[in-house]
């Protein structure tokens, strides 16, 4: 296997490792915005909505930085 397949196999299996870790925490903001609308809920909801979006970002950063050290292979 050359050096290059070698790194692509260790960046993807990085990636997989990330989002595996990162899961049970996009799952807590999925089960917060699915919160009773109550007063309570509302707090929640706003909560679980930064906290998707902030998930969000961090996937589309994580697939850029991928695509960075793609290139510098």
């Amino acid at each position: 296997m050359s050096n290059e397949a070698e790194s692509n196999d260790k960046t993807h299996e990085l990636i997989e490792e990330i989002i595996q870790r990162f899961q049970p925490i996009e799952q807590l903001f999925d089960v917060m915005g699915a919160a009773d609308s109550g007063v309570q809920g509302v707090f929640v909801r706003r909560w679980a909505e930064i906290g998707m979006q902030l998930a969000t970002s961090f996937r589309e950063r994580l697939d850029q930085m991928v695509v960075t050290s793609n290139r510098n292979v």
